[in-house]
């Protein structure tokens, strides 16, 4: 139901190379990039889904991407860590969430808590 959404960054250099290395496993690629603006959209489609917008302050957030499986998520997860990014949750089942909910999550470099989603 969300056409798109944007989160404002005061780290606005290292939150772009950070989700443009951890969004690939989840079908997730740069399209377009400026001095202070990035948008990211799924790997076979134009369209952009996702922002991020150099700004004076950042509010953290809590941003879900779904993953098409298991793999992808632990891919991300792996793909973060490799990168020298922050966990905030190893891959795994939180059955305290729904007993098919597969996720990791990690921190992007403004604290955001950036998560990976499959549901088994």
């Amino acid at each position: 139901m969300i056409d798109h959404f944007e989160i404002k960054t005061i780290n606005f250099d290292d939150c772009k190379m950070f989700y443009a290395k951890v969004l690939p496993p989840l079908n997730i690629e740069l399209k377009w990039a400026d001095e202070s603006a990035a948008g990211f959209g799924l790997c076979n489609n134009s369209k952009v889904g996702f922002m991020i917008e150099k700004f004076e302050s950042s509010i953290s957030s809590h941003i879900a991407f779904s993953a098409d499986s298991k793999e992808a998520v632990i891919n991300f997860y792996n793909t973060g860590i490799e990168n020298g990014f922050l966990c905030n949750g190893q891959p795994g089942l939180r059955r305290n969430y729904a007993s098919i909910y597969y996720a990791a999550f990690l921190f992007d470099p403004d604290g955001n808590n950036v998560e990976a989603v499959a549901y088994l």
